[in-house]
């Protein structure tokens, strides 16, 4: 399996994370191999080219059954289909997962007609292409309409129990990249009209630049043009123990994105049984139902936005019912149990068979008769 290292911040990472957390490498026959840790370029090549030696040496010597590649998009892509690419020569299957939200954009915009056809060779050739809701089925069906789709979504963990709702409600979370894509600047304008029907409401915006993003800083210069300031709170990026902690101590979770896959956060605040507010985007329309279990409104626009949070901080038997209804989804579609289910029948389905015995070479993972795989 190939992926971003587990050391960097975003959502595959968290994907990847509970993968880990729930076993997942040791019931299969699983070697795990980093090929991005979002470093300087030189240390970002050393990574790529070690995790394409590894590849080759294990394709050569026929110890490899399966392929299976996390990818994004742009850059990301040409990185993992070259791996694909690999896989293929040698006659080994391979599967591609899909976890970029810009899959139409890159293909349409950011492909010429070789780039194209290539796209089309890497998913058509594919043993499965994994994608993470309906509505990147039928994207990637659009482009290839012979690829074979797996839906699986995000997985994550769903407490037993959740903290009360707290009354009155006040605090908003944003917990994603400091990106204006990620609605977080939106977000921020619309904080003046929350405040106005709301005026202890307070907002804590979570995250870091990515690519030349925003900051915690020039949020906060934004805040204080707007007269704002004093509503918000902006601790960089959190993890662990910390993010554990806001999610508990929020009323209401925001993502007003302009374009995602399935974000992780958002399925760990719905878990959590924090309220949700999102934006009608890549998969996530096909996880909330608007008024259902959550509230969805349209990217880039502040104002909608503002209505929805003070709909949500005012209206006690709306966040409960839409939290109710949200944790029942998760559970249902999105626990750690059944997406290591769903990804244990694909494994199955394309030959892999485990026994108790470890390979030599490999010191931490279990044998197949079918051999290791990436």
């Amino acid at each position: 399996m190939f992926g971003p290292s587990m050391d960097y911040a975003g959502g595959m990472t968290e994907v990847i994370r509970t993968y880990s957390a729930a076993g997942l490498f040791e019931a299969w026959p699983l070697r795990y191999i980093s090929t991005y840790a979002g470093r300087d370029f030189s240390a970002k090549l050393r990574l790529w080219l070690s995790a394409v030696c590894s590849a080759l040496i294990q394709l050569a010597r026929r110890r490899v059954a399966l392929v299976h590649v996390h990818s994004s998009t742009y850059g990301s892509f040409w990185r993992k289909s070259v791996l694909c690419a690999l896989a293929f020569a040698f006659g080994v299957p391979y599967v591609i997962h899909l976890h970029g939200g810009r899959l139409a954009e890159f293909y349409q915009g950011g492909c010429n007609a070789l780039a194209k056809a290539w796209v089309r060779a890497v998913l058509r050739e594919a043993a499965r292409v994994v994608v993470l809701s309906r509505h990147w089925r039928d994207e990637v069906r659009k482009i290839e309409p012979a690829a074979r789709t797996t839906i699986i979504g995000n997985p994550v963990s769903v407490p037993i129990s959740v903290v009360p709702l707290q009354r009155p409600a006040r605090t908003v979370l944003f917990l994603a990249w400091l990106q204006r894509t990620k609605g977080v600047l939106d977000l921020v304008r619309a904080i003046p009209t929350v405040l106005r029907s709301v005026p202890k409401a307070t907002f804590v915006i979570a995250g870091r630049g990515f690519h030349g993003g925003e900051s915690p800083e020039s949020i906060m210069e934004l805040a204080r043009s707007l007269r704002v300031a004093h509503a918000l709170r902006c601790p960089g990026w959190v993890n662990g123990v910390m993010k554990e902690s806001l999610l508990r101590e929020s009323d209401v979770f925001v993502l007003p994105s302009y374009f995602e896959a399935l974000p992780v956060a958002l399925l760990e605040a719905m878990a959590r049984g924090v309220p949700v507010i999102a934006t009608r985007v890549g998969g996530i329309p096909d996880v909330i139902e608007d008024g259902v279990n959550g509230l969805l409104v349209d990217p880039g626009r502040p104002e909608p936005l503002a209505r929805a949070i003070i709909a949500m901080l005012t209206d006690d038997a709306l966040r409960s019912r839409l939290r109710e209804a949200a944790r029942t989804h998760v559970r249902k579609r999105y626990s750690t149990e059944a997406i290591i289910e769903d990804l244990g029948m694909l494994y199955r389905e394309l030959g892999i068979r485990v026994e108790p015995v470890k390979p030599r070479g490999f010191s931490n993972a279990p044998e197949s008769r079918a051999g290791v795989f990436f």
